[in-house]
């Protein structure tokens, strides 16, 4: 499973994790998510103020976070 943004609480034997979104490994096309990645990168180094950066941020990490699991996966 790739998650994003969230946390994790840890106690009492448990773990609970809650997340903003969550996509299965399956679900993930490798090419669109290396796309995606490409077009992320792309995007930040040509933010140009704060706001986009932020906004560029959050794309590039969900991308990497997908790239990420489909490698792990493979």
């Amino acid at each position: 499973m790739a998650l994003m943004g969230g946390f994790a609480r840890i106690g009492n034997n448990e773990i609970t994790i809650l997340v903003n979104d969550a996509e299965k490994s399956s679900d993930i096309d490798p090419e669109e998510a290396r796309k995606t990645l490409e077009i992320a990168e792309a995007n930040l180094r040509k933010a140009e103020s704060k706001r986009q950066t932020i906004e560029a941020n959050l794309v590039l990490r969900r991308a990497r976070t997908r790239v990420e699991i489909i490698n792990t996966v493979s």
